[in-house]
């Protein structure tokens, strides 16, 4: 019978390096908790992996953008509700006017309402300007040129921003507009009930009830898109916690694919580590053979 060790030496020495490897990988899967720190160690689940993370991103910025929105939105309806104490405060001075000699100090009152009107639309938040559709950068509202004339002719000669309306568009293919412009009809009857006021027009107490009337519907205007900007505050909200539910989802399912078997995991770093005992075992036998024990 011939005497050789090589072949199987260089036999066992493979098998024993390809179970250290594999000893090796097991160790750095119960240390990380994962099953490769790489796509390429996944296997199969490799694609599943990348396309549940693109889908976390993607609902992530989703979330940025309806919380920017939602923040827009809230500060409009701040202001709305400034604009509408506002004309509260106007309503009561032409309710406190009751003769001729009291005109001129509601003219007055009105003017100072018109100003801070002014000042309320032209609000800017984050460096934007609310109510000036696209012409985020343009004050929506200049007063220089613009005077009403009478109480029942639409006149928006003070705008100075577009028509284009705000929106968002939802990951679900929903467009959901958010935007308010100065022209809406509670801010144009707003400011053309309080510059007829102001500019001196009302010189007979007989009006009174007209300028109320109006101020009445532009309160009403504002209030309905106090009201609008809520909703869609509430809404995104909604939107917010779906998508937020989505990711915690998500994750899990990546997780799942990612993750290591704690318990199966140590049964494997076990069973290899008695494998390279015995191999090793084995390979100092074989390399410890005389051909002169054999003569």
């Amino acid at each position: 019978m011939r005497v050789a060790t090589f072949q199987t030496t260089s036999s066992l020495l493979q098998k024993t390096m390809t179970t250290q490897a594999k000893l090796a990988e097991v160790q750095a899967q119960q240390s990380s908790g994962l099953k490769s720190t790489d796509y390429g160690g996944l296997g199969a689940s490799a694609g599943k992996v990348v396309d549940l993370n693109v889908s976390v991103s993607r609902a992530e910025a989703n979330i940025s953008a309806a919380k920017t929105v939602i923040s827009r939105s809230d500060m409009a309806a701040s202001v709305l509700q400034d604009i509408t104490d506002i004309l509260t405060n106007a309503r009561s001075a032409v309710s406190g006017t009751s003769s001729s000699d009291q005109l001129d100090t509601l003219k007055q009152n009105a003017a100072e309402y018109l100003e801070d009107l002014k000042l309320m639309v032209n609000t800017q938040y984050q460096g934007r300007y609310l109510f000036s559709g696209s012409m985020t950068d343009t004050a929506p509202v200049d007063l220089s040129a613009y005077s009403a004339t009478d109480l029942t002719t639409v006149n928006t000669d003070y705008y100075q921003g577009d028509s284009y309306i705000q929106s968002i568009r939802l990951d679900n293919g929903q467009q959901m507009n958010y935007g308010t412009t100065a022209t809406i009809d509670g801010i144009e009857q707003a400011f053309r009930a309080l510059s007829y006021v102001a500019n001196g027009n009302l010189t007979d107490t007989s009006e009174l009830a007209d300028v109320d009337a109006l101020l009445v519907g532009a309160q009403d205007g504002i209030i309905a898109a106090t009201s609008k900007a809520g909703s869609t505050s509430s809404r995104l909200q909604s939107y917010i916690q779906n998508e937020e539910d989505f990711i915690a989802e998500a994750k899990e399912m990546a997780k799942d694919e990612t993750s290591i078997d704690v318990a199966e995991a140590a049964i494997l770093a076990t069973s290899y580590e008695t494998q390279l005992e015995a191999s090793f075992s084995a390979l100092s036998k074989i390399i410890n053979l005389k051909l002169v024990d054999y003569l």
